[in-house]
């Protein structure tokens, strides 16, 4: 399996984990600075779901970093 099919099986893997998570949140618990820490804690769970999708160690996705970036506002 490539890289970039791999990335996207472990990317469904991670966005599953991210919804039990907040499964457990209540709606009205949620900060204005949710977004950013759901980023990162997408980030926090990516070596997990690496492991639970058997793609080993890899690197975050760039693109969906550049994507995160131009939905703030920003290019670097």
């Amino acid at each position: 399996m490539n890289n970039d099919k791999k990335d996207v099986a472990t990317l469904i893997e991670l966005l599953k984990m991210a919804a039990e998570r907040r499964a457990h949140l209540k709606p009205d618990k949620l900060s204005q600075n949710e977004p950013f820490s759901e980023d990162f804690s997408l980030l926090e769970m990516w070596p997990e779901a690496c492991r639970r999708t058997g793609g080993g160690t890899r690197d975050f996705p760039p693109k969906v970093i550049e994507l995160w970036k131009q939905s703030l506002g920003g290019a670097n």
